[in-house]
């Protein structure tokens, strides 16, 4: 198989069925903390031993957000709530140790590639898997999640927390996405001091999406816009694990990165976040469903 472009191999692998999912698959036992859980059921696909949660939080570096803080302290946690899909995977090595080898792979900007058939060849030989997704863009969540995938068939792809399945042009809104959140703007607006000039000197990201303007143009419009764009800590991607010794985890290390489906996808990087801060700007950003 063309590891790079999943063009033939398998068309469906389960680690497991729905029904041991139900009954093996751990769920979120706390807010933001659904990369611990993900990699707890990553860890019991693959008979590792597990940790309790709170170890697990502690692994991946599990972060909060804040309330009845300033606007800028309130954005710069939403932006790290959670964790990312590099802590996940350090803390996979924190937790398995040498068990366990690990590799992201980015999904932005858009790749050429058979995501039915790369998931069910990584899952066939033994691997788990983690996508980390922007759940803004696919059905208008407050936050990104990562989600452990269990399994993939013509159906689409069958994950944990909660146990559902994705269809494919559905996860692809998640998987295709820049690191950009957006944040209500009622929640932005009750925060106290509002300092939005803060905003602009959290780093160069948050200048690019002109967050300070967002915000100054969202009080004196009375809260017009129904979002605040912020950069995000995550990045859009599925992550694979397979135990260290194994031919699947050679393979994993020796897989090239996933083709770009257009080249000129690579601009969608530095274009994106200013669209984003101009259509908020503007007020004529909506909401992808």
């Amino acid at each position: 198989m063309n590891m790079s472009t999943g063009t033939d191999g398998p068309l469906e692998a389960f680690t497991w069925a729905t029904a041991e999912a139900l009954k093996h698959a751990c769920s979120q036992s706390g807010a933001s903390n659904c990369g611990a859980t993900a990699l707890l059921n990553v860890l019991a696909a693959l008979d590792i031993a597990l940790p309790d949660t709170r170890m697990a939080d502690q692994a991946v570096h599990t972060n909060s957000r804040q309330q009845g803080v300033s606007v800028s302290k309130y954005l710069a946690a939403r932006s790290v709530a959670g964790t990312t899909a590099e802590d996940i995977a350090a803390g996979s090595e924190k937790i398995a140790g040498t068990s366990v080898e690990s590799r992201f792979f980015d999904f932005f900007p858009p790749r050429s590639i058979n995501l039915q058939v790369w998931l069910a060849r990584w899952l066939s030989d033994g691997c788990s898997a983690i996508a980390t997704l922007n759940t803004q863009r696919m059905y208008g969540a407050d936050y990104w999640h990562h989600q452990m995938i269990y399994g993939v068939s013509a159906e689409g792809v069958f994950v944990t927390n909660g146990i559902e399945v994705l269809g494919f042009d559905e996860i692809r809104k998640g998987l295709e996405s820049p690191s950009i959140l957006e944040v209500r703007a009622q929640d932005v607006l009750h925060c106290c001091p509002f300092d939005a000039e803060a905003c602009d000197k959290l780093g160069a990201e948050w200048e690019k999406l002109a967050v300070s303007q967002q915000l100054l143009d969202l009080r004196s419009s009375g809260g017009s816009s129904d979002f605040v764009h912020v950069p995000a800590a995550y990045k859009s991607g599925i992550t694979i694990f397979a135990k260290r010794g194994t031919a699947a985890a050679a393979a994993l290390q020796s897989s090239p990165e996933l083709p770009y489906s257009l080249e000129e996808t690579k601009s969608v990087t530095d274009q994106e976040p200013r669209r984003a801060a101009l259509a908020c700007r503007r007020g004529t950003h909506k909401k992808e469903q």
